[in-house]
């Protein structure tokens, strides 16, 4: 059985967070407890209605509202496209007030450290000028 199957429709992030064995599998256990965590975030039943897909290029921040990034923004993401992309993208769920972010990784180099210290001063400026300053940044 392939471990994405068995991902649970989280409530929340914290549920997940709260409950981690809930939400693990164990035949792949970090890439089942990382995808609960991050599909918690602006794609649970809860805050999927009002929340933003956005996506980030170095250069500016675009943002939907639902959707996906590949149906949002298929100039810059597309099911053709997503492994040379790097830029970063994730959700805003202004339900959990979280903001997600996945960081994007170079095939040859070092994983980057998943803290939000880590992101680029003019994301991370261009996040709270889009959705406030009282936001929490969930890194993946």
């Amino acid at each position: 059985m392939n471990w994405y199957k068995t991902i649970k429709l989280a409530q929340t992030y914290d549920e997940i967070m709260d409950n981690p064995d809930e939400y693990t599998d164990s035949n792949a256990p970090d890439d089942s407890f990382t995808a609960a965590r991050y599909f918690s975030i602006g794609q649970n039943c809860d805050s999927d209605e009002n929340s933003y897909c956005w996506i980030y290029n170095g250069k500016e921040l675009r943002v939907e509202k639902s959707g996906t990034h590949a149906l949002n923004f298929p100039d810059l993401y597309s099911y053709n496209n997503r492994k040379e992309f790097t830029g970063y993208r994730g959700w805003y769920d202004p339900t959990q007030k979280l903001i997600s972010v996945i960081i994007p990784r170079v095939v040859g180099q070092v994983d980057p450290a998943l803290e939000a210290s880590s992101l680029p001063t003019k994301l991370r400026v261009a996040l709270s000028d889009k959705f406030g300053t009282d936001n929490k940044l969930v890194v993946f």
